[in-house]
């Protein structure tokens, strides 16, 4: 009768044990679905996003002609013109000023800053760099 209370014993903190590995190692699957399915929609939204140059003007201040040649309306989270960052940027469409640059628009993107230059960085963390 001892040994059999020792079997069961060991049989329930083996079987505890398992049942933690297990647990680990299905969150741990789980995450890295979730994470891989995170990236792919990423990538997605990166994809759609196509912006094509018209001009760029070296001038007090740069000046970027763009059309939004992408599948969907792309937000700038910032912008830089010769690698410093400018906050104070200004964006026209045909309709008067834009807070976003929407697909299939000629937008006129007019920095605070001189320079040649300017990089925009998507909402989405895509970069996009016209001039020289």
């Amino acid at each position: 009768m001892n040994q059999i209370i020792q079997y069961v014993l060991i049989f329930g903190v083996v079987g505890v044990f398992f049942a933690a590995l297990y647990q680990g190692a299905t969150d741990d699957i789980g995450d890295r679905i979730a994470s891989y399915g995170d990236r792919l929609d990423l990538y997605k939204a990166q994809a759609a996003e196509h912006l094509r140059l018209v001009e760029v003007t070296d001038a007090e201040p740069a000046t970027v002609d763009l059309v939004n040649a992408g599948a969907k309306d792309v937000r700038i989270r910032h912008l830089y013109v010769d690698g410093v960052r400018d906050d104070a940027y200004t964006i026209r469409d045909r309709d008067g000023p834009a807070d976003e640059l929407r697909a299939g628009s000629l937008v006129r993107i007019v920095s605070a800053l001189d320079g040649g230059t300017v990089s925009i960085v998507t909402e989405s963390g895509r970069v996009f760099r016209f001039g020289q």
